[in-house]
């Protein structure tokens, strides 16, 4: 979302279906009471916000797992679907910071998985990104994001200054620290070292068994 933001052709807005998320499902979030009594929660209301962009483009940043209880792919079939995929093991540590034990849903691989399955079959355009590729090698990976989306390359992309956004959901307090502190892409972290998953609570690890399948099946559309 940060990339995008850089353009001034591109308008974005985060995680816009949040509020419904947290209503339809009741998951606990660090952030949830404000999230509910600051963003629409109605289908109808939440439409809306798509239609009122400042920009000639709009960047919606989702978590795939807002899509539950909503009628997934029908509402966005005019819209161009990019997934971005993490290596299940990094998800889990980042989780565990907020989230005491996360689970399938929170995860939110079944969703990608069901929703890029959906594009295929209605023939919608969709892009697969790993995160790690991303992060190791940010303008080869937004040149290849900004081809699929027909938007001429613009090295601001790389860049932004540091704090936060207007655009920043009331959540960015938890979540968003890291780039907050950031001016850009900064490569992998060598200080970060590799989740020790053989430390986990059982349940964790059987979480991450149950979830590497689909995320390898992601990884298999990423090349």
């Amino acid at each position: 979302m940060y990339s995008f933001a850089q353009r001034r052709d591109m308008s974005v807005m985060d995680e816009p279906l949040f509020g419904h998320f947290l209503q339809h499902t009741g998951v606990a979030r660090p952030s949830r009471e404000a999230v509910l009594a600051t963003m629409p929660l109605d289908r109808p209301a939440i439409l809306a916000q798509f239609e009122r962009p400042q920009k000639p483009h709009l960047f919606l940043k989702h978590m795939a797992n807002h899509t539950e209880g909503w009628d997934e792919i029908a509402d966005f079939t005019q819209h161009k679907q990019v997934l971005l995929t993490r290596e299940p093991s990094r998800v889990l540590a980042s989780y565990q910071q907020h989230i005491d034990r996360p689970t399938r849903l929170d995860l939110c691989y079944d969703h990608q998985w069901r929703w890029l399955n959906q594009c295929q079959a209605q023939g919608l355009p969709v892009l697969v990104v790993d995160s790690d590729a991303l992060v190791t090698d940010p303008e080869s990976q937004l040149k290849r994001l900004c081809d699929f989306l027909d938007l001429p390359w613009d090295a601001n992309m790389l860049h932004w200054e540091p704090g936060p956004r207007a655009e920043d959901g009331v959540w960015a307090q938890y979540w968003y620290q890291r780039v907050h502190a950031s001016a850009g892409w900064e490569g992998p972290r060598i200080d970060q070292p590799w989740p020790e998953v053989s430390d986990w609570h059982p349940d964790l690890q059987q979480l991450l068994a149950e979830v590497q399948p689909v995320f390898e099946s992601l990884q298999s559309h990423t090349h």
